[in-house]
C-alpha cells in the first residue's frame, strides 16, 4: 500500500510538471510568433515605404518637368527682287495718279489725306499707306490747281522704301514727283509765260531729290549685281 501511494504521488508530480512545461512552451511559441510576424511586417512595410517614396519622388519630378520649348524659326531679313518696279515705257500716256496706283496697288483704295494735318506726326510718317494717301492728295491738288506738290510726303515714301531696300520704287517715286513738277512748270509757263520765280521754285524742288536719287541708283545697281552673282 505504501508503494502504491508512492507511485501515485510520483505520477501526480510528473503530471503537474508536464503540464507546467507544456504551458511554458505554449507561451514561448505565442510570444515568438508575433515577434517574427511583426518584424517581417515592419521590414516589408519599410521596403514598401521606400519604394513608394521613390515612386512619389520620380512622379513629382515628371509632373514638375516642363516640356521642352518649341524651337522658333530664325528671323530672316529677305529682299524680294520681284518687288522692283521700274518707271518706264508702261507709264506712257498715264496720269500721275494712275502711275502711283501702278506702283502701289493699295494707293487705289486708300482715302486721300491732307499732308498739313500729318506733317508734325512722327508716327504717321512711318506709315507707308498713310504717306501714299498724302501723295495721292498732293497729285490731285497739283493737277487741279496747277501748283507744285508738297515734296515732304514723297520724301517720306522714298525714305520708307529705302529702309525696305526697294530701290527701284524709290527711284520711281522721285521720278513721279519730278514729272509732276515738270507738268506744272510747263502748263504755268504756257499760260502766263516764263517767270524767274517759277524757274527757281521748279529747280529747287527737283534738286531736293537729286542726292537721294543718285544714291538709290547706286544701291539698285549693287543689289542687281549681287543678285546676278548669287544665281551663277
Amino acid at each position: 500500500m505504501e508503494l502504491l501511494a508512492f507511485l501515485l504521488a510520483v505520477l501526480a508530480i510528473a503530471f503537474f510538471l508536464a503540464k507546467a512545461i507544456g504551458k511554458r512552451g505554449a507561451r514561448k511559441v505565442k510570444i515568438k510568433r508575433p515577434i517574427r510576424a511583426s518584424g517581417f511586417r515592419e521590414a516589408r512595410s519599410a521596403e514598401f515605404r521606400a519604394e513608394a517614396s521613390e515612386l512619389t519622388t520620380s512622379s513629382s519630378l515628371v509632373a514638375l518637368e516642363e516640356p521642352p520649348a518649341l524651337s522658333k524659326p530664325p528671323l530672316v531679313d529677305t529682299v524680294d527682287s520681284d518687288l522692283d518696279w521700274i518707271y518706264g515705257s508702261q507709264c506712257a500716256g498715264k496720269t500721275p495718279g494712275e502711275i502711283l496706283g501702278m506702283m502701289f496697288p493699295q494707293a487705289r483704295l486708300v482715302e486721300k489725306q491732307d499732308w498739313t494735318s500729318l506733317k508734325n506726326s512722327a508716327e504717321s510718317k512711318k506709315d507707308l499707306d498713310l504717306m501714299l494717301a498724302c501723295c495721292k492728295a498732293e497729285i490731285e491738288t497739283s493737277q487741279s490747281q496747277l501748283v507744285f506738290p508738297q515734296p515732304e510726303c514723297f520724301k517720306c515714301v522714298a525714305r520708307l522704301l529705302r529702309k525696305r531696300k526697294d530701290y527701284a520704287r524709290e527711284l520711281s517715286v522721285v521720278e513721279l514727283y519730278w514729272q509732276l513738277c515738270d507738268s506744272v512748270y510747263e502748263e504755268v509757263k504756257r499760260r502766263v509765260g516764263l517767270r524767274a520765280q517759277l524757274m527757281a521754285q521748279h529747280s529747287a524742288l527737283k534738286a531736293g531729290f537729286q542726292k537721294r536719287y543718285d544714291k538709290a541708283r547706286i544701291l539698285l545697281t549693287t543689289k542687281s549685281e549681287n543678285a546676278a552673282l548669287m544665281t551663277h
